[in-house]
């Protein structure tokens, strides 16, 4: 969440060494990527995270320390709520998790950060004028959290969203049902279509 009182300070300090850290929002989602991809040793990313973020000089840390600094820098720096109506944080891996990770929910992701790069650069045109990939290396993290979760309705990103999270109600046609359930499966995540092939008749909850 973004602090207006305060100024944005990228800063990581161990002892009396200070670390300026690369806080842009491609930076953060690059690093998302790198935490996901199964072709990196799980021992050897939290030193990439680390260089990513903070540069070199962490090469004689111990695996756990690694993990413990990036986890402090993850916390106080990139982990924040986001997208308004949808209650979501970043887990470690960039995977939008629940505000309460203990409580269970069968339901899917609505987005994927980078999945959904196209939607979400054309709504940040439409909506503030914005190229996103000329803005690489300047935009905040936190800023470009701001202004996703402040996108208006109308907008291509808000509108995947809604499909995504559509389930029938009553008044609904079956018209209309059938067609919100073709784009549903159109604008699909590839981790949501287990899910989706599971439910029963679309899942209706017409109670």
């Amino acid at each position: 969440m973004l602090d207006l009182s305060r100024k944005l300070t990228d800063e990581l300090v161990i002892g009396d060494k200070v670390y300026p850290l690369n806080m842009s929002f491609d930076n953060i989602i690059r690093l998302f990527e790198m935490w996901c991809d199964e072709e990196i040793p799980e021992n050897v990313k939290p030193f990439f995270a680390l260089k990513m973020l903070a540069g070199d000089g962490f090469g004689s840390l111990s695996i756990e320390d690694a993990m413990d600094v990036f986890q402090q820098i993850f916390e106080e720096h990139i982990q924040l709520k986001s997208l308004k109506d949808v209650s979501v944080e970043y887990d470690l891996a960039g995977n939008v998790m629940k505000q309460e990770p203990s409580v269970k929910s069968n339901e899917p992701p609505v987005y994927d950060i980078s999945l959904d790069g196209d939607f979400i650069y054309a709504s940040f045109m439409q909506a503030y004028g914005i190229d996103l990939l000329e803005e690489r290396g300047n935009l905040h993290w936190k800023k470009f959290n701001a202004l996703l979760a402040g996108l208006p309705e109308g907008t291509k990103f808000v509108e995947v969203i809604k499909i995504r999270k559509y389930k029938p109600r009553k008044g609904d046609s079956q018209a209309y049902i059938d067609e919100m359930m073709k784009l549903k499966k159109e604008y699909a995540l590839p981790d949501s279509e287990e899910y989706d092939d599971e439910e029963d008749d679309y899942g209706y909850d017409m109670e």
